[in-house]
């Protein structure tokens, strides 16, 4: 016999596999799901076909205690001999409602309409019920189509700005290096100039050193030239007299 796994089952019922975990424990009394050695769960085609019986029971309006008693009467009959099965008579007018032929013939009209207004509130009730669950189930899958479209555009932005912040940073970085090289020259060149300046200084210090010393030679010999010529003034001057 063919097995399905969970996520196959889900799809060929078209429900999730959320629903089938739930109704699994929810009609476990009736209902018994086999697992593999590895704790997976297995489903075959009768298991398949009860649980289309369910949805389609639910998706009427039945509450889950009757939809448990139908289970059981549906493997009931499954499990009676084919020679021993009899048509059910259809006694019935509204659901559950069973004929009443004395009061039908002595209320005649009044208690057919009154149970065709209940089987047609029923009836509507039902209706009503499937329309929401459509809608409900549309509007949920469009909430959901937009929030994956809200979180692509979010990964799209987010994308975007790293791609913005990194560019940046590479800007930035390159923008530094080029300041880390202007500044580097700078301090090179204002090395360059301190070291011409210092030379410069001592050039003119040793300058001044030589022009004082060559200043003081001069007064020193101008001093002498004098002494010289004032000795000689006196020595003509005596031998004048």
């Amino acid at each position: 016999m063919k097995t399905y796994t969970l996520r196959e089952a889900a799809k060929k019922i078209g429900v999730t596999a959320r629903d089938l975990k739930q109704w699994e424990k929810q009609f476990a009394g009736s209902i018994t799901v086999p697992r593999a050695p590895g704790g997976a769960r297995l489903y075959n085609d009768e298991l398949i076909e009860r649980f289309r019986h369910i949805r389609a029971w639910l998706e009427d309006g039945r509450r889950p205690a009757e939809v448990a008693d139908m289970i059981n009467q549906l493997d009931a009959q499954q499990a009676e001999p084919a020679g021993e099965r009899t048509a059910p008579t259809d006694t019935t007018v509204m659901e559950g409602e069973i004929i009443d032929p004395p009061r039908l013939l002595h209320q005649g009209m009044p208690y057919i309409a009154e149970q065709l207004a209940a089987r047609l509130k029923d009836d509507l009730v039902r209706a009503l019920k499937q329309e929401t669950n459509r809608t409900i189930e549309q509007a949920m899958g469009e909430v959901k189509d937009r929030l994956d479209s809200l979180a692509d555009q979010t990964a799209a932005a987010a994308e975007t700005v790293r791609c913005s912040l990194r560019d940046y940073e590479d800007a930035w970085q390159q923008k530094t290096e080029q300041l880390h090289e202007h500044l580097e020259t700078v301090v090179a060149i204002c090395r360059e100039e301190k070291a011409r300046q210092e030379e410069e200084r001592k050039r003119l210090e040793q300058r001044i050193l030589e022009r004082e010393k060559a200043f003081r030679e001069l007064v020193l010999s101008f001093r002498q030239t004098a002494a010289s010529s004032a000795a000689t003034r006196a020595n003509k001057w005596w031998k004048f007299w």
